[in-house]
């Protein structure tokens, strides 16, 4: 799911105003599921999107009718049998949404939030976005927001409840969609941000260099690994968040966090490189590792593992020979059934 911190940062630091729509529940047949967000801007304007079509289109209406002021509405939008068929969809649901509109003079404070958001966000770390509801009036209403790091840290005003924090705090909200919490006559909007998926490309050749571009296309945050300058740096990786020179294969894993979001593609320049990397990415977290070669390659490697004390079950894991099979060639056409077999193991997951 594409991240809009860094345009709404944008627009606050140039007093842009803009309105954020974002899906805080669905029911039945929707375009786009919770958590999916939309800035529109006074023009129309958008980054993001909550699916398209006429539905995207109301929403986007009731944001400009909005934002005159700062505020805030949840509006339920039904996919009547128009607006089925503005998006091409056989059966009907409900979207519910929140907008919030925001002026061209933000407070310190709200810009301080979403820059942080930004800066967690590049550093692959997680946070927690906290509303609190003031002034209901009708259907519109105001929020007051702070961000909450994992280390407990507060950005912006302490304005919730010590239950909540405490809650935040131990990891017990998680997803994408935003969650209304209500404490005793309080009551917030609770969001974990979501970090991207970040891909682990060890090997800056031909294949790595297209997997990087597959990468920033479908919103993964890529990190490139190689002993090869000459390949591996960033005015080649334009898109990449990190590109990591290493001397030795064996401690490419001593700087890097890997974990349940993490996704590890072997691509090294030669068999015992592959080797060296495919055994440290097994005692990792990473729901995906997947090796470039053929199957007597990686038949050697798995022997030459099993004698070191890999396991079986470990090995069954890996993803190699790598890729969806779609009869790929090129370097291109190997990035785009790597690419689509990562997708399709994460989905899965969901």
């Amino acid at each position: 799911m594409e991240s809009l911190t860094q345009p709404i940062l944008d627009c606050l630091k140039q007093g842009i105003p803009f309105a954020l729509a974002t899906i805080i529940a669905h029911k039945g047949s929707t375009p786009r599921t919770s958590g999916s967000k939309m800035v529109v801007l006074s023009d129309r304007s958008l980054f993001g999107t909550i699916g398209g079509g006429l539905v995207e289109a109301r929403v986007m209406d009731a944001c400009i009718d909005m934002m005159s002021v700062p505020q805030c509405r949840i509006i339920e939008f039904t996919l009547d049998q128009k607006l089925k068929d503005g998006l091409d969809m056989v059966c009907g649901g409900n979207l519910t949404v929140w907008i919030e509109t925001f002026g061209s003079h933000p407070s310190p404070s709200l810009i301080q939030i979403f820059a942080t958001m930004a800066a967690q966000e590049k550093a692959g770390k997680k946070a927690v976005v906290i509303s609190k509801i003031n002034g209901f009036s009708g259907a519109s209403f105001t929020t007051e927001k702070c961000l909450v790091l994992p280390d407990g840290t507060i950005i912006g005003t302490n304005m919730i409840p010590k239950v909540l924090f405490d809650a935040v705090c131990s990891n017990q909200f998680s997803g994408a969609a935003p969650m209304i919490q209500n404490y005793g006559l309080e009551e917030f909007i609770v969001e974990p941000s979501q970090t991207c998926d970040t891909l682990y490309i060890f090997g800056a050749g031909h294949v790595g260099f297209q997997l990087a571009k597959m990468a920033h296309l479908t919103e993964f945050r890529t990190i490139v690994v190689d002993d090869r300058e000459e390949f591996a740096n960033q005015k080649r990786f334009k898109h990449a968040q990190t590109v990591l020179v290493v001397d030795k294969f064996a401690n490419a894993f001593d700087t890097l966090s890997i974990d349940k979001n993490a996704y590890i593609v072997i691509l090294t320049r030669g068999h015992l490189h592959d080797q060296t990397v495919l055994e440290a990415a097994l005692k990792t977290e990473a729901p995906y590792i997947g090796m470039i070669g053929s199957s007597r390659k990686r038949n050697q490697i798995y022997a030459n593992l099993t004698k070191k004390g890999v396991s079986k079950a470990s090995l069954d894991q890996v993803y190699s020979p790598i890729g969806l099979d779609i009869n790929s060639e090129t370097p291109a056409e190997i990035a785009v059934s790597i690419i689509g077999q990562i997708i399709q193991v994460r989905a899965q997951m969901r």
